[in-house]
C-alpha cells in the first residue's frame, strides 16, 4: 500500500500527529532560547569597567567592550526567544485546535483526510472561531478512559482561550475591561495548556477511530 492509498484515518492521523511534533519541537527551541537568554541578563553579569579608544571618534562616552558584547549577546538572544514564543504559542494553539477538529469530524460521521487549517498574512496559522479558542466538550467519548482527564485539559484551555484570542487584535479592538499587561502570565501558559490538550486530543483521536479502522478491516 502506498501512501496515496492510505485510508482517510491513517493520513487523519499523520495530519494531527504532524501538528504535534511542530508543537514539540516549537516547545523545546522556546525553552532552549530561554535558557540562552537567561545566561546574559544583565542583572545577574557584572560589566567590567575596561574601555578602548576608538580614534576619530568624538563623542565622550567610552567604547567598553564588555558591555557591547554583552548587549549584542542579549538582545540577539531575545529577539530569538521571542520569535521562538510566539512559534511555540502558535503551533501549540494549531495542535490543540487539528486534534478537536479532527474529533469533531470523525463523530458528526465524516471521513476528512487531512486537518485544514488556514494561514493569516504574517504566516500565523489561522484559527477559526468554530472549535477555537474554546473547545467544544465532546459526545461520543463516555466510554472513553481518559474522558475525565481530556475534560480537565479542556476546562484550563478555555480559561485561557479568550485572552489568546486577543492577541492579533489592535488596541482598539480589546473588549471592555480588557489590559493585557494584567493577563500576561495567563498569555504565557497558553502555550503549554494548548499543547497539553492537544497531546490528550490526540489519544481521543485514536480512540474515536477504534470503529473506523475495525470497520474498514471487516
Amino acid at each position: 500500500m502506498t501512501r496515496t492509498t492510505m485510508p482517510w484515518f491513517e493520513t487523519l492521523t499523520d495530519s494531527v500527529s504532524a501538528l504535534g511534533a511542530a508543537a514539540r519541537e516549537a516547545r523545546i527551541a522556546h525553552r532552549a532560547a530561554q535558557a540562552a537568554a537567561e545566561q546574559y541578563n544583565l542583572d545577574r553579569l557584572r560589566l567590567l569597567d575596561g574601555a578602548i579608544t576608538v580614534p576619530g571618534r568624538s563623542s565622550g562616552v567610552p567604547d567598553r567592550p564588555h558591555d557591547r558584547a554583552l548587549f549584542t549577546i542579549g538582545r540577539s538572544h531575545s529577539e530569538h526567544e521571542r520569535r521562538m514564543s510566539e512559534l511555540y504559542d502558535n503551533t501549540a494553539a494549531a495542535y490543540a485546535y487539528g486534534a478537536a477538529w479532527a474529533i469533531h469530524r470523525v463523530l458528526d460521521g465524516q471521513q476528512p483526510p487531512l486537518v485544514e487549517l488556514g494561514r493569516k498574512p504574517g504566516g500565523r496559522i489561522a484559527i477559526p472561531d468554530e472549535l477555537f479558542p474554546v473547545p467544544p466538550a465532546f459526545k461520543g467519548l463516555d466510554r472513553w478512559s481518559g474522558l475525565q482527564r481530556f475534560e480537565h485539559a479542556r476546562a484550563a484551555l478555555e480559561r485561557l482561550g479568550d485572552l489568546w484570542a486577543c492577541v492579533d487584535l489592535d488596541e482598539d479592538d480589546f473588549p471592555d475591561g480588557f489590559n493585557i499587561a494584567d493577563t500576561l502570565e495567563d498569555l504565557e501558559a497558553f502555550p503549554d495548556a494548548a499543547f497539553l490538550y492537544g497531546q490528550i486530543a490526540e489519544s481521543a483521536l485514536t480512540f474515536t477511530l477504534l470503529e473506523p479502522r475495525h470497520g474498514h478491516q471487516s
